[in-house]
């Protein structure tokens, strides 16, 4: 898999890992009970701290997307991913923070499915959208 990291970006570089490794579940690139790079070798790949990498692969656990054991960290089964509580309520607080600004900004209902639309395609590898997804 392709992570790229972008160290001037305002979002911190745990924050992208994490999205960059669901990017990678949702495209297939690793399947329920995958490992993952060990933390060590994945930070020194990217570039970056390893207590980056450690802190957002154990996000990553607490959401349910991976777990660990003695062996490194894994894929969830999709069905422990999905019936997560905690995943759940800040997924609602990201939709919650993104409807606010949706008004704040006043974007219409057709844009805003237009931009979902758009990125939907873009995470299916449909096409990209201009944050390239």
């Amino acid at each position: 898999m392709f992570i790229e990291i972008l160290p001037n970006s305002d979002t911190p570089i745990y924050t992208q890992l994490m999205y960059q490794i669901k990017i990678g579940i949702l495209k297939r690139e690793w399947s329920f009970g995958d490992g993952l790079p060990s933390v060590r070798s994945l930070a020194s790949e990217l570039g970056i701290n390893m207590h980056t990498v450690n802190k957002a692969y154990n996000l990553l656990t607490d959401e349910g997307v991976l777990v660990k054991n003695q062996k490194g960290y894994f894929v969830s089964e999709r069905a422990m991913i999905a019936s997560n509580e905690a995943t759940k309520a800040a997924m609602q607080d990201k939709l919650k923070e993104i409807l606010i600004d949706k008004q704040i900004f006043e974007v219409t209902d057709e844009t805003f499915r237009e931009w979902l639309n758009e990125i939907e395609k873009a995470l299916k590898g449909e096409g990209k959208t201009h944050a390239d997804l």
